[in-house]
């Protein structure tokens, strides 16, 4: 079976080949992302491999398609870059990637505790040799509340993470668990919303949570509020974002993914102009974090994110069970 992986990183690359010698699969490697210009690399190939900021919509699918390409697989978690019914339409089967969920979790703490204790304040005038107390003042964890919306694999860890902590946590979810009711306190969207100190993300984007986090919603949030979101950019309306910052209501953000981000991320930016001006406005103020989609990046991710989207495309291609298949 022959795999084309595109978008490749350095990191990735050392476990291609050894992962492809051991699941007897050949894999053709591309640091190029998948798009109109390099669509056509994939003739000839039964399955292709690709990450978040590459082109799978219709006209591409249709184009592999074409080439008789069976099967799609994102080395990532959220699959918003793939149309699903294209897929279907043109019978090619897609499957996206699980691996630890601590990888993000940690992230998001790390996020929680840099904002309440104003770490990147403290950083940036250290550097100015400016060591005065005057507005670096923050908050202790066991006096707030944390409200985390989504709790799947990664919201989960993010409670449990939270309970050394102290703090209240309450959460938001479709699908609550009985088995989680030791973590969390479950609650209604605007109870959440109205109540937390702190407001984290953790699911994918769909149709229906595009836009969730909006100025209707920002308008309920209890004033210096902190928002994390190291989900999907989309969830959280920028615009209302800024709005929400500058009037006050918005105390500080943690921003590991946002809008229109695909031609941002992972890229070096020296001496480029870079034609996002929502993100240059956040990078602006002084209580907002922006970090460039990395809140997944650790060592052991990499080789689960490669093992797991060459294994799920050999047995999709082999018409085999595959728990990672979306359509």
């Amino acid at each position: 079976m022959k795999v084309i992986a595109f978008g490749v990183r350095e990191d990735e690359e050392c476990f291609m080949e050894p992962v492809a010698k051991k699941l007897n699969v050949e894999v053709e490697i591309h640091t190029e992302h998948l798009n109109m210009e390099t669509v056509h690399w994939t003739k000839g190939f039964d399955a292709v491999s690709i990450v978040g900021v590459c082109q799978a919509d219709r006209d591409i699918l249709k184009i592999l398609s074409g080439y008789g390409i069976k099967a799609l697989s994102t080395r990532t978690i959220g699959y918003d870059q793939i149309d699903l019914k294209a897929a279907n339409e043109y019978g090619i089967k897609v499957a996206n990637v699980s691996y630890s969920p601590d990888c993000v979790a940690d992230f998001t703490i790390l996020l929680m505790l840099a904002l309440t204790r104003r770490f990147a304040h403290m950083l940036e005038r250290s550097r100015c040799m400016d060591y005065s107390l005057h507005g670096i003042q923050g908050k202790e964890m066991h006096n707030l509340t944390v409200g985390i919306i989504g709790l799947g694999r990664i919201g989960s860890c993010v409670a449990r993470d939270l309970k050394g902590f102290g703090c209240k946590i309450q959460a938001y979810t479709d699908c609550p668990r009985e088995d989680q009711k030791d973590l969390v306190e479950f609650v209604d969207f605007d109870t959440l919303i109205k109540t937390s100190d702190i407001i984290t993300l953790h699911m994918p984007l769909t149709d229906q949570n595009r836009y969730m986090i909006n100025a209707n919603v920002i308008k309920k949030m209890k004033p210096g509020v902190l928002i994390i979101n190291t989900s999907r950019g989309e969830i959280i309306d920028t615009n209302a974002l800024i709005e929400g910052i500058e009037n006050g209501i918005i105390g500080g953000a943690g921003i590991d993914s946002f809008e229109n981000e695909q031609e941002v991320i992972h890229i070096d930016h020296n001496y480029n102009v870079i034609k996002n001006r929502d993100l240059l406005i956040l990078k602006a103020y002084p209580n907002v974090i922006v970090t460039p989609h990395a809140a997944f990046y650790t060592d052991q991710v990499s080789y689960d994110m490669v093992h797991c989207s060459l294994e799920s495309l050999k047995h999709l291609v082999n018409n085999q069970e595959c728990r990672y298949q979306l359509n």
